[in-house]
Order: structure tokens, then sequence, then C-alpha cells
């Protein structure tokens, strides 16, 4: 599996995983797409005001099953309700809305979702956004086509804004107003009595809408999940269905394509440089600091030859992580401090040249005179380390080995080998996976197997 760039998809119970291999077959992204049990990320639902803060111009809503969201006075401006002074304005106890998750910041694990009234579904051809009724098309899109798209999608239109992405020039027209159809048709329906949720993409469908390189083809792991996403694309996005092939070697894919080791070092004290500096990732509440570090870098080189090379790595290293990890919000970078004539433009001309793959917009400022770099990207939900550690510990978090412990189960539940399933995991994680009866049902069906959980200080998969 070389070049071109190829995309890479990897099934679980409860959580899938996809990444962009690049054409040096390095992995470039990755993509985690959870289960609505697990992350109410992009999720929508209908929701009941149940209280409104005047303090703090914000509202708390009933999600349902459980789940709370909590809705600013910025938020809830969306309503469109004219000049207001304060939440109450907008909202009262009782109202229902129909909403969208659009943070799960671990900040804020245990507290309530931040939410949105105007819910956006990003299809593959199509974005569909409530509140408005228009039709847009991508400048990209050929006059013939767009000509040939208008009458098939202004009645969808009619119940909520479209605009439709260049890809959409590219498919059967007919693909198209099916998708609008769909999504349009997910934010329109009638508000429900109750609270709870009214749409979320499957992890399935979550990884195919991630899909951004298609030429060098889509591998998927293990037959069925093939042959499901076969079926979904054949549904709903026919120009993945010829890219789609199964990859069935051995070794499990992540580990094969280095996605594994690329986790391993990303969440490392620090990430090694070819210089022989280094740097090092540290995420708070507030922002991310990278410190730029010289390391071993100076053997056989002048001190300003030296300093000049770890930056331009650590340039082209820290546009790598953030796209790999995923890190958004506010980054400070310190670099190490230059007086060479001119090292700061190259430094920023590296920087801006690496800049450009990054799907996510990146702004930042120049090279302060302490040396110090601020950038902003779009934070998109959890990043890597995030997701994978508890913050004020760097240890796993039990939902991420209860998840691997499944895709480890999965695999060798699959073998020929008699027994039954034994997972032993320390009692955090045991009790992680007792609380997600669903999940360990699908692995029961999945293996046909019987399943045992032991308490152990380390963790293990094994048949007994």
């Amino acid at each position: 599996m070389t070049s071109p760039v190829s995309t890479i998809i990897e099934p679980g119970i409860g959580l899938w995983r996809s990444a962009r291999i690049g054409e040096d077959d390095f992995p470039e992204t990755l993509n985690f797409h959870e289960d609505i049990s697990l992350g109410a990320m992009d999720a929508i639902f209908d929701a009941r005001i149940t209280r409104v803060d005047h303090a703090l111009d914000m509202a708390f809503l009933d999600l349902g099953d459980g789940r709370t969201g909590v809705l600013s006075q910025r938020r809830a401006k969306l309503l469109g309700k004219g000049r207001t002074d304060n939440i109450g304005d907008l909202v009262q106890e009782g109202m229902m809305l129909r909403v969208q998750v659009v943070a799960e910041p671990s900040a804020l694990e245990d507290k309530a979702l931040p939410v949105t009234p105007r819910p956006r579904l990003t299809g593959r051809y199509v974005v569909a956004e409530a509140g408005g009724a228009r039709l847009n098309f991508s400048k990209d899109i050929q006059p013939k086509a767009v000509k040939a798209l208008t009458p098939l999608l202004q009645p969808f239109a009619a119940r909520a804004a479209l605009i439709v992405r260049s890809r959409a020039g590219e498919v059967p027209a007919e693909a198209v107003a099916a998708e609008a159809e769909r999504l349009s048709g997910i934010l329109s329906a009638p508000l429900a009595g109750k609270p709870g949720l009214v749409h979320a993409f499957s992890p399935l469908e979550q990884a195919l809408l991630a899909v951004t390189a298609t030429e060098g083809g889509i591998f998927v792991e293990g037959g069925e999940a093939l042959r499901d996403a076969k079926a979904m694309a054949a549904k709903h996005w026919p120009d993945l269905s010829d890219h789609l092939v199964l990859y069935n070697e051995s070794e499990p894919m992540f580990e094969a394509l280095g996605v594994e080791e690329a986790i391993e070092e990303a969440l490392g004290d620090r990430i090694e440089l070819p210089s022989g500096g280094w740097i090092s990732i540290e995420e708070t509440k507030a922002l991310t600091v990278v410190d730029v570090n010289m390391g071993g870098a100076l053997k056989g080189r002048s001190a300003g030859d030296a300093k000049l090379i770890v930056n331009l790595e650590a340039a082209m290293a820290l546009a790598y992580h953030l796209r790999f990890q995923d890190i958004g919000g506010l980054i400070v970078v310190d670099f190490i401090d230059m007086s060479a004539k001119g090292a700061a433009k190259d430094l920023m001309d590296v920087l801006n040249d690496a800049l450009k793959d990054d799907d996510v917009p990146v702004q930042h400022t120049g090279v302060s005179t302490f040396g110090l770099v601020e950038f902003s990207r779009r934070r998109r939900g959890l990043s890597l380390r995030q997701r994978l550690m508890r913050q004020r510990a760097d240890v796993e978090r039990p939902a991420a080995v209860g998840l691997r412990l499944l895709r480890q189960a999965a695999r060798l539940g699959g073998s020929n080998a008699p027994g039954t399933l034994a997972i032993s995991a320390p009692k955090a994680v045991l009790d992680w996976l007792e609380a997600q009866p669903a999940l360990l049902n699908s692995l029961k069906a999945r293996t046909a197997r019987a399943l045992a959980l032991e308490e152990s200080a380390t963790t293990d998969v094994r048949l007994g």
C-alpha cells in the first residue's frame, strides 16, 4: 500500500478509527468515530429548557437519556429574535428546541454539553443548516452541473439552507438530491414532545464521510465491515464504492502502516527531531504550549546553524502534530532565540508552507521578541491526548483501555482456537466495560463465544 494517498478504516466495538496515509506511506491524519453511547459530538437532539441562569446568561437543557446541554446567550442569538439584552429574552423554561452538540472538551467531561440551536449536517455532497431557506453552490461546480442540480434541490432548500459542495459536480445528480433530501428532512422534522436523540451518524457513516483521499484506495479491515461499507456507499455515496478494498493481512492494519507507532510518539513526553533537538507538547485547559529544545543538535554545528535547523524541523513537526493530534484553540510555541539575519523569515516561510496541508484553518502571529509564535486553530472536538489520556495524570483513560481490549478481543475471538474469551484488566476498566452492556453483547455476538471479565493489575485478552 504505497502512494498515492490512501485511507484506512479500522472497525471496532463502539469506536471505529480511520487514518489518511500519505504518499510517503506515513500517517497524516487520525480520526475517531464514536457510537452515540460514548460521545455526542455533532449529534442532534430535541431538548427542553430546564433552567435559565440570568446571572451567567446561560440556559440549561435536558437532552434526554441523562444528558444535559448548555446554551450560551451568544449561541441563543441564532434563534433570530432581534436585539436582546439577556438570554431570558430568547428562551424560557419549558421551551422545546432542536439543538446540536458543538463541543466535548475534556475540561467539561462531567458537565453540560455546549449546544447550538442552529444544527448543521455536513454530508459528502451537501451541507444542510437549519434556520434558513437558500441554495448556494461551490464556485468549483461547473455551470452545467448547477443547471442540472438546481431544480432537483430547490424543494429541499425550502426547508433548510443548502450548500452544495464541489464534490457534487462529480457524481450523479440523483445522489446529491438524495443526500439533500435526507439531511434537510432531519433538520425540518417536527419537534418531538419530549427530549431525545434526533440524529447521529453511525461510526461507519462517520468514517466514510471523513474520507478525503480515494485515489490510493479506501482499505477496510475485515470482510463484514467491507460489506457494510460497500452497502452504505452504494446507498448514499456512490463515488466511494469502487475505491473500497479489503485489507486482509495478518498484522493489524494500524500497526502495519505505522499509525500505532505515530500515536505512541505523539503521546510521549518529547518528540525527537532528526538533528538531535526535540519538542514537547503540553495541553492545558486554556492553551497548548510547545517547547522547542536544542538537545544534542549542537554536535558538529555552529550555534547559529544548530538553532536554525532545530527551529525549522520543529516548525515542520508542529504542523504535522497539529493535524495528526487534532490540537485546537490557542497554541503558543517557544522557538529557540535566533540572532542570524534572515533566520526569522526562513522560519516563517517553512512554517507557512507546512501549514498549507492542514484541512483546518490555522492563523498565527510572527516571531515575537521572546521567540514566541501564537497559533489559533479551530477546535473540532477532543485532541488525541485529551481523548486517550487523563488530563491531571498522564495515564490512559479507562474508556480508551476498554475500547482497546474490545478490539483485541474481537480479533482473538475470530480465530479458530476454542475456548471462552477472557478479558483481564484493573477494576476501573472493568467497571467501565460492565457499564457498557451493549458493547459486551456486540462482542459476544460477533465472536459467538462466552465472555469472562477478570480483575487484574495488568491488561490481557486470552482464550481459556
